[in-house]
């Protein structure tokens, strides 16, 4: 399949080289320690199975980078990977991860947020790039990516190792969506963050949990959700809910591979580096094949199996979209000085 954007994962991989030097001193130690042994528990936030229409899911991902890594460091490093709320609550996984009680976590910005506002802004600003290519260039050739770095771990006492994609995040409506005008009124399943973006445009925000939507969109209960375009294949939303709405809220959202930075430190420094290109190797792929590929599948599939409609909003329109959350950007961007330097850098590739 054709690679896109290579020059910029170009840059994120001499980004990560210098992890060495963002994660402090205490590496040197590490340096001079031979292979060992070493077991690591990584729990995810999302289920199997491990891939979606032939691509890594989310569950997938950290499967497939444990899968690597012992097989590069000949069975010596092993991470075993456990489903959601197998040793911890989604919720409680964060604060698990930084107390290390366990080393490794595959998660959500959204679960981090009350410790680590800056989480917020893992993929940017609601309906502020447009494109994958455009927050792709947000998160790797800016500042943008080393900033939320730096405040996960001195916040959280984590090494946030990569952001991976699982494609675009939209509204799954019961109702065509042409203007904002349209979202009046409208009940639309979601919470947290993405409440207050259905509030800007004129909805009601109903919380609800993922597993409780099909039943409340087949019923009427709600009259969308916001959630990634390709579950309507994958999870049957399009049977209930036969519009998507493009440009999406995000062009990009997946999971944060996040590693305890006292477990990480004492790796072996070559164990370090396996992990590390694993993950970029993975992130790479999220958003050179899987991401376009899921959004391309959502939008022709969703058509041809089960009558879904991709429902693509004007520009000008697209732009109502974008001012109705502005006030939540400067919300955001109040929270710390970390969110005010992601926020501003967002702001600049919005204009670009």
């Amino acid at each position: 399949m054709k690679r896109r954007g290579n020059h910029y994962f170009l840059i994120v991989a001499v980004f990560f080289a210098a992890i060495l030097f963002l994660v402090g001193g205490s590496l040197s130690v590490a340096q001079a320690q031979p292979a060992k042994n070493v077991s690591w528990k990584l729990q995810a936030a999302y289920p199997p199975p491990e891939k979606i229409m032939d691509h890594w899911g989310a569950y997938g991902q950290a499967a497939e980078v444990a899968r690597q890594v012992k097989e590069r460091t000949q069975g010596k490093f092993d991470i075993k990977v456990y489903p959601p709320d197998a040793l911890f609550k989604a919720m409680e996984a964060p604060d698990a991860v930084k107390r290390g009680a366990v080393e490794m976590i595959l998660s959500n910005g959204a679960y981090h947020v009350g410790i680590l506002p800056e989480a917020n802004l893992d993929y940017g600003l609601p309906y502020g790039v447009k494109t994958s290519q455009e927050a792709a260039k947000l998160l790797f050739e800016s500042e943008y990516l080393r900033i939320l770095r730096k405040a996960y771990m001195e916040k959280h006492q984590v090494l946030l190792l990569g952001l991976t994609s699982t494609s675009a995040y939209n509204y799954m409506t019961r109702f065509p969506i042409h203007k904002m005008e349209d979202m009046r009124g409208k009940k639309i399943r979601t919470s947290g963050a993405y409440g207050k973006v259905a509030m800007a445009h004129g909805a009601t925000p109903v919380n609800l949990s993922p597993a409780e939507q099909y039943m409340a969109l087949q019923r009427g209960t709600v009259d969308g959700t916001i959630f990634p375009a390709y579950t309507g294949i994958t999870y049957k939303m399009f049977e209930v809910a036969k519009f998507h709405s493009w440009p999406p809220i995000y062009p990009l959202i997946g999971a944060s591979l996040v590693a305890n930075l006292n477990a990480f430190n004492k790796l072996p420094k070559e164990y370090q580096q396996i992990l590390q290109e694993e993950v970029t190797k993975m992130v790479k792929y999220t958003y050179d094949v899987s991401g376009p590929a899921l959004e391309k599948i959502a939008q022709e599939e969703g058509k041809k199996q089960f009558g879904a409609e991709a429902v693509f909003i004007s520009d000008a329109e697209f732009l109502k979209f974008r001012e109705a959350v502005k006030p939540l950007w400067d919300e955001w961007e109040k929270k710390s000085d970390y969110c005010a330097q992601l926020v501003k850098i967002a702001k600049e590739y919005v204009n670009k």
